[in-house]
């Protein structure tokens, strides 16, 4: 049954799996409190705009999606503040943005390198270097999370409660936006493009559904995460499907799973 683990990039992907899945969440949980979870799907096609960009160029894809998914923050963030647009007006305009610009640089690009991995996922890709890249986010996003807990927490809660606390609304808005595009860029390995945001909001809704109050929901939602990457995992590599859906299915059936046992309860 565990044969699987006698191969390494079984070994890489199981690791980089519970990296994300504890990533994910922790992230996931003050965007979906702030609704902006629509921002993750728009970071992660504008992460697909920097895999081109890195492939085309012979840089590493995933420092490319770094490095354009960073920017992308920065600048929904700065549109947004200055009020020129609605909100999502601009997600929109980056999300449909940034998937042109990345059908357009792969088009470009003569290197034999699969897209479709960086869409959907793939188990077979994660290398050595993309989970030092990853362990190094997953810890930036859990130290910044128990430093910040309360600024972050209040303005999640209420953008006026944390003005009158004395957070610093948009330093605090655009650090969440670049930990958002950390996860998501160095996500897209495993869970792919188009699915890294479902991820980062659906374990942290099924906890919601359980749970009584915003701690609690943050440690049932990577439960919920853990659980569904190992799964998924497992399923991906025992019937040869992209490892993204795979865990993001698992993910969905939590959610329904903890919804029925509300309903049940009432």
């Amino acid at each position: 049954m565990f044969d699987f683990l006698n191969y390494g990039f079984m070994v890489r992907a199981l690791i980089a799996g519970v990296l994300i899945a504890l990533a994910a969440p922790t992230l996931g949980i003050f965007l979906v409190a702030r609704r902006s979870s629509l921002l993750t799907d728009t970071l992660s096609h504008t992460a697909l705009a920097g895999v081109g960009l890195g492939i085309l160029t012979g840089f590493h894809p995933l420092l490319g999606a770094l490095l354009v998914s960073i920017l992308a923050a920065n600048g929904i963030e700065k549109i947004i503040t200055k009020g020129k647009l609605s909100t999502e007006a601009v997600h929109a305009l980056f999300l449909s943005g940034g998937l042109a610009v990345a059908v357009f640089l792969m088009s470009l690009s003569q290197t034999p390198v699969s897209f479709e991995s960086y869409l959907f996922g793939s188990i077979a890709t994660v290398s050595a270097s993309d989970l030092w890249l990853l362990g190094g986010t997953t810890l930036i996003i859990v130290l910044t999370v128990l430093t910040f807990w309360w600024p972050l927490v209040t303005l999640a809660l209420s953008e006026e409660l944390a003005e009158a606390s004395g957070v610093q609304i948009t330093s605090v808005k655009v650090g969440l936006a670049v930990l958002a595009a950390l996860t998501v860029s160095l996500s897209l390995k495993i869970v792919g493009g188009l699915l890294i945001g479902a991820l980062i909001v659906v374990p942290v809704l099924s906890a919601m559904q359980v749970s009584r109050s915003f701690r609690s929901t943050l440690f049932i939602a990577i439960a919920f995460a853990e659980a569904a990457a190992l799964i998924g995992l497992f399923l991906s590599y025992t019937f040869n499907i992209p490892s993204g859906s795979a865990i993001v299915l698992m993910s969905l059936l939590g959610f329904l799973f903890a919804l029925a046992n509300r309903q049940a309860k009432k």
